[in-house]
């Protein structure tokens, strides 16, 4: 994926890493006024999700934002709803954001609900 985004993108900065493990590298010594992810944080666990979104504050500038687009739910009835719903089709090796889950350890997360099963989550 690299090499396809080089061609079509040839001067961007691009990094290959396991996000599950740390920040790349390269990123550590620099903060951000915004970190975007979509569709790739939901094979973190619950715990990884906490320690990552812990680490990627630290590399916030002031007045700085986290915003994650993914497969995400208000609270575990509504993915519970969505699960049955889906039926055979629900992938579950995947583990969906919980919102009302994420709030205990960030008061400030924002949730904007997208469409039955996916959302935008905002952490200042």
């Amino acid at each position: 994926m690299i090499e396809l985004t080089s061609e079509k993108m040839p001067n961007a900065h691009l990094y290959q890493g396991d996000f599950s493990k740390e920040l790349v590298e390269s990123l550590q010594n620099f903060c951000y006024d915004y970190i975007v992810a979509t569709y790739s944080l939901h094979h973190l666990t619950d715990d990884q999700k906490k320690d990552f979104f812990l680490e990627l504050r630290n590399h916030l500038k002031e007045n700085g934002k986290i915003i994650i687009g993914d497969v995400a739910f208000e609270t575990r009835k509504d993915l519970e709803h969505c699960k049955l719903k889906a039926g055979y089709i629900w992938d579950n090796d995947e583990i969906y954001f919980v919102v009302e889950k994420l709030r205990k350890d960030f008061p400030g997360l924002s949730f904007t609900k997208m469409s039955g099963c996916a959302g935008v989550l905002v952490l200042e």
